[in-house]
């Protein structure tokens, strides 16, 4: 989630251009680009078990799809804003069967996970999580790796924290869906 570099502006019109010219991680947001730089083993490992347990359930149950890092997702058009989770989940119904979007989503998703890394500053995560509840997802886990914990944002509610020893939920967005945070850190 750490950002790089920020370049010229940009449009929807030009959103492709980009994933063919732009090597590595990126993000765009209000017009700009933001490169951003690789995330570490440990940061991949905690996202990679997110994911794991995420998918299990979501395939098991036919409730919906769950992706990794590097799906792109377009939160407005004017000015243009692409973000691209850690994790996310999008519900099976909001997406018509045998019709998965071959070009970056135009909706945002139910679940996203967002691992910090050590660079992360506070204004970055606090914009990121504004752009993504701002864009209608439902429920979004900041997991902290060296806190162990998971804060969780909705929209205008309180953060809350589930700490190591405690259950992360699915709640109303994957309903049966529990993880014990402990499990995503050992």
């Amino acid at each position: 989630m750490a950002v790089t570099a920020e370049k010229e502006i940009y449009t929807l019109q030009n959103l492709q251009e980009i994933s063919r010219t732009v090597t590595g991680r990126w993000e765009v947001v209000r017009g700009r680009l933001r490169e951003l730089a690789p995330a570490n083993f440990k940061h991949g490992v905690i996202a990679g078990r997110l994911f794991a347990r995420l998918y299990q359930f979501a395939e098991s149950h036919g409730v919906g799809y769950v992706l990794m890092a590097e799906t792109g997702f377009i939160l407005s058009e004017e000015p243009v804003t692409l973000r691209a989770p850690d994790v996310a989940f999008v519900r099976r119904e909001r997406v018509p069967t045998g019709d998965l979007p071959e070009q970056f989503a135009h909706f945002a998703p139910d679940l996203v996970v967002e691992v910090l890394s050590p660079s992360d500053t506070y204004s970055a995560l606090a914009e990121k999580v504004g752009d993504w509840l701002e864009a209608g997802v439902a429920l979004v886990w900041v997991v902290d790796p060296q806190g162990k914990k998971v804060y969780i944002y909705r929209k205008e509610q309180p953060v809350r924290v589930v700490g190591d020893d405690e259950i992360l939920s699915g709640e109303d967005v994957l309903p049966g869906f529990e993880c014990r945070v402990s499990e995503i850190f050992t």
